[in-house]
């Protein structure tokens, strides 16, 4: 017998990972609508916006203005995307409840990214957890290209697992490791997992997946019979590194619709509502021009395909 979890949280990333991956700002009174929106539809967690600075992510430049202005859920997480000190300040001050504290294990990436090598990333996401003591605020470490680089190519395992090591050691709450380029492959999250979990058994570890070669769903298939209960997700697929080549400007987020109808139909909990998350892929598709991006919103659900057979045949 295959062994699932029995509850899993998901996490919506459309208003961080999304919205910096366009071209055009998208107004701040806009994003807080749909923000408050998403947090109608039982996800666990926002990741809200980043508070990065301006020039590096001009699309997210209202980061402040942002949290500030949410309606926040008592059922829902509110957090945000730190990339240094200055950023967890911002945050504080924000009141969000969980800090991504972003790493990412490529060298060249790193230096691109964050114009920082691995180990002054390291050291700054030990600053970061310090900074959280006493707050409330949880920390996350977001593990950008885990698996490959689009500068490096295939990322050694044992290079992931020692960057593991060390934001454990850091004393972080949790740690989610990225699919960046949206490459990775079911025997490549098996073997990445049975790893982690060997040398951290309790860990608390989460999968940010992208799905650049079509295997998002299955690497949460494979994700889960290894332990792992919590996923990154965003509605219409939209999202995105902000420093990728530009021939990987389609790369996206797994669809939280398509994640949602995944495990609705496999019977496992999640307090995500399907019908809630469908009809706010279609909003924001409509409000975004994205067109239809997810098997869900391109019709691929069990009562629609059923009914339009049914109507053709009658």
């Amino acid at each position: 017998m295959i062994e699932y979890p029995e509850d899993v949280t998901l996490v919506e990333m459309l208003p961080r990972d999304g919205f910096q991956r366009l071209d055009e700002f998208v107004p701040t009174d806009e994003k807080v609508d749909i923000i408050d929106e998403l947090s109608k539809t039982g996800v666990d967690e926002i990741e809200i916006t980043s508070f990065t600075h301006p020039k590096a992510v001009p699309t997210l430049r209202d980061a402040d203005e942002v949290a500030k202005r949410i309606e926040r859920y008592d059922d829902v997480t509110y957090r945000a995307l730190v990339p240094n000190a200055v950023g967890m300040e911002r945050a504080i001050d924000a009141g969000v409840d969980k800090v991504n504290a972003l790493v990412t294990v490529s060298e060249t990436y790193s230096e691109r990214n964050q114009n920082m090598t691995v180990g002054e990333i390291l050291e700054g996401v030990e600053e970061i957890v310090a900074m959280a003591e006493g707050t409330g605020i949880e920390v996350e470490a977001g593990m950008g290209t885990s698996f490959y680089c689009p500068y490096e190519g295939r990322i050694p395992m044992e290079d992931t697992l020692a960057v593991v090591d060390r934001v454990v050691d850091a004393g972080v709450d949790e740690v989610t490791l990225a699919t960046t380029m949206g490459l990775a492959d079911p025997v490549e999250v098996e073997e990445m997992y049975t790893a982690v979990f060997g040398r951290h058994p309790d860990l608390d570890a989460g999968l940010h997946l992208h799905d650049t070669n079509g295997m998002s769903l299955a690497n949460t298939l494979v994700a889960m019979q290894c332990g792992v209960d919590r996923f990154d997700a965003s509605h219409c697929g939209l999202g995105g590194g902000v420093v990728l080549p530009d021939g990987l400007s389609g790369v996206g987020n797994t669809p939280t619709e398509d994640l949602v109808q995944l495990l609705s139909r496999m019977g496992l909990r999640t307090s995500a509502d399907f019908e809630r998350v469908e009809s706010v892929a279609h909003e924001v598709a409509d409000r975004l021009d994205l067109g239809a991006t997810s098997h869900v919103l391109m019709g691929g659900t069990v009562d629609r395909v059923l009914a339009s057979v049914v109507e053709d045949n009658a």
